[in-house]
């Protein structure tokens, strides 16, 4: 018999009285049971290593991704909170405001936004706002369009490259 195994009823000697052999009986029962209880438990912890081990792979996959997401955020979140540089003239829009209000667009739900949210981030008046909207308009970079659920309000979205309105 080897250390590893445990003892059948057949190795239970013929000279010992029943009651002895039947409390052996029971005992090899249980300890067979427990062997087997031993194996599924050690089974199922080399399948939830082997889980956890996939799931530290995909928890560094994802912080590493994390991490660059991240720093792109950081970059768009500088340059919206930048203020754009003051209007040389009254009229004249820079680049700079125009390049500004298209960073604000793009972070927009629908890339749409109304002129009295624009104004404040650029630091000018909603008059001053709506003679570089009406410039960029001209120029086709944006389109300014009604609001659907505001009769007087008017919206302003980036025009579409294949020059249509778009309609979200």
């Amino acid at each position: 018999m080897q250390a590893n195994t445990i003892p059948s009823v057949e190795d239970i000697p013929f000279d010992v009285s029943p009651s002895t052999r039947t409390l052996l009986v029971e005992i090899l029962s249980q300890l067979t049971t427990v062997k087997e209880e031993v194996a599924e438990l050690r089974e199922e912890n080399r399948q939830k290593d082997q889980r956890i081990a996939e799931l530290e792979a995909r928890l560094e996959d994802h912080e590493s991704f994390d991490g660059r997401e991240r720093a792109t955020d950081r970059q768009r979140i500088t340059a919206l909170e930048t203020r754009a540089p003051a209007l040389r003239e009254k009229t004249a829009a820079t680049e700079g405001h125009q390049s500004h209000i298209k960073a604000l667009l793009l972070q927009a739900d629908h890339h749409r936004l109304k002129i009295k949210d624009i104004a404040p981030r650029l630091g000018l008046t909603r008059q001053q706002t709506w003679n570089i909207i009406n410039e960029m308009e001209r120029n086709r970079m944006v389109n300014v369009i009604n609001d659907p659920h505001h009769r007087q309000r008017k919206l302003v979205e980036l025009h579409q490259q294949i020059g249509t309105p778009s309609n979200y």
